[in-house]
């Protein structure tokens, strides 16, 4: 049984000798009520314990799977989750401003052909600038 599910059972045991523990205090057994309340108040921290041995598997997976991840290599691969680059693409430092700065070019820019002919050519369907002019 995973931790996860032991907790459960153990903190649902808890709360039924809790039950049993109030119908022993008012009736003449009262003193089985003590041994009742210490037995649901052992198994709420047996269920507090178990919580947090599944707390501490889930986060040591988690840690495990960060870790298995390869390390990005480029803003590109960054930007794309891995989809435009391999794991053999190391751009150093320069070409990453390079092509930061070429994307904010082409933000700038009016429409992508103004962008790719320098100014040149303009395509006024597809630019969201119209009332500009290559």
């Amino acid at each position: 049984m995973s931790h996860h599910r032991t907790a459960l059972v153990l903190r649902a045991g808890a709360c039924t000798l809790l039950g049993a523990t109030a119908a022993a205090a008012t009736s003449p057994y009262w003193p089985a009520a003590i041994t009742t309340a210490y037995t649901a108040a052992f198994l709420a921290w047996c269920g507090r314990r178990e919580a947090a041995c599944a707390r501490r598997e889930r986060v040591m997976a988690q840690r495990a799977e960060m870790a298995a991840r390869p390390v990005p290599c480029c803003l590109l691969w960054q930007m794309s989750e891995g989809g435009d680059h391999g794991a053999d693409c190391h751009l150093r430092p320069e070409l990453v401003e390079g092509i930061s700065r070429g994307w904010a070019a082409l933000d700038a820019a009016c429409c992508l052909a103004s962008w790719e002919s320098r100014g040149a050519q303009h395509d006024t369907t597809h630019c969201t600038r119209k009332g500009q002019t290559a």
